[in-house]
């Protein structure tokens, strides 16, 4: 029996197009709505794929939904299958003088409050440019990132400056502020910062980031972690119980310090910023509509460094620092 599947039809990719929409949403319920067609039709669908493919792509029932290990090696394939499908129509477009498609832009999260942040209006210098390409935002965690621009599930993203793959390049586009917080029921809280010394902040319970980037509590605190965010949401729960400090975005922190909730801890030494890139494949690899964005987003954020592509980041020290 051969191993070999034949040439993909209409069918195929209408099946992959559902396959890759059901692992997005994480199960057959919530991609009813996605996809507009029924919950049976969504069975069928895949029940057919797998029997085209010969192989089992996921799991559901009553514990859930989950792919199984060749799901998820297909689902990357199909990943890449589209991400080609779409630059190829986007560089037919462009080549008709219509550029069309998707673009997948990869963001962290925390980022809109941040006055340095000009997403938006690189946005809209990218609609005006090229109305006919469709952005979608995809919410990344920063130690996801680089694998979600290998896997080509995104294709360009807005991350901190942290360690990448070599094949992917970083342009430094803005800055962001870090306070280290501590929440209204801390025992901190209360104390006067002038006379606070390092020694006693470095006694403190902190939760760190589960991901590798430079920032100053990596080598202040005198103890292990003792509790871990992989987003800033979850960093500022675990400040905001009273129980842990730890390093937010100034932006980002204003909300609760306002509302008497949060206060930063000696922020004449403490303080630290991180440099906000956009990472991707070179220029010369990338869609046109990726090339297009990148340079909307190097216009709108006019202290950019128009110069090599920022350097990975190695590590810091506390204190008033630049990464």
């Amino acid at each position: 029996m051969s191993t070999t599947i034949p040439p993909l039809s209409d069918v195929d990719f209408r099946q992959l197009r559902i396959f890759r929409t059901i692992v997005e949403s994480n199960g057959f319920t919530a991609a009813q709505d996605e996809l507009g067609i029924s919950r049976s039709t969504i069975s069928t669908q895949m029940a057919a794929l797998e029997t085209r493919l010969g192989v089992k792509l996921c799991r559901r029932g009553r514990s859930g939904f989950s792919l199984t290990e060749h799901g998820q090696k297909i689902y990357s394939e199909v990943i890449k299958l589209f991400s080609a499908a779409d630059s190829f129509r986007a560089e037919v477009g462009a080549i008709r003088g219509n550029m069309v498609g998707e673009l997948r832009i990869g963001l962290v999260d925390a980022m809109v409050e941040n006055p340095n942040c000009h997403l938006d209006q690189a946005l809209t210098l990218f609609n005006d440019r090229v109305p006919g390409v469709h952005p979608t935002l995809v919410m990344v965690s920063p130690n996801q990132t680089e694998n979600a621009l290998l896997s080509r599930q995104i294709e360009i993203a807005i991350v901190p400056n942290q360690p990448m793959n070599g094949a992917l390049q970083m342009q430094h586009l803005f800055h962001e502020e870090q306070l280290m917080y501590c929440g209204r029921e801390h025992p901190l809280f209360d104390r006067a910062q002038s006379n606070m010394p390092i020694e006693l902040l470095a006694e403190q319970k902190f939760a760190r980031r589960g991901y590798s980037v430079a920032t100053a509590f990596q080598s202040l605190f005198r103890h292990p972690p003792s509790a871990t965010a992989y987003d800033m949401e979850g960093l500022a729960y675990l400040v905001l119980s009273g129980k842990f400090v730890s390093f937010l975005p100034t932006h980002y922190a204003k909300q609760w310090v306002e509302r008497g909730d949060m206060r930063a801890l000696r922020p004449d030494l403490l303080t630290f910023k991180i440099a906000m890139c956009a990472a991707n494949f070179p220029q010369t690899v990338i869609s046109r509509m990726a090339r297009v964005f990148h340079e909307c987003l190097v216009a709108v954020h006019p202290t950019v460094q128009r110069g090599k592509p920022t350097a990975p980041a190695k590590g810091i020290l506390p204190g008033s620092v630049d990464v």
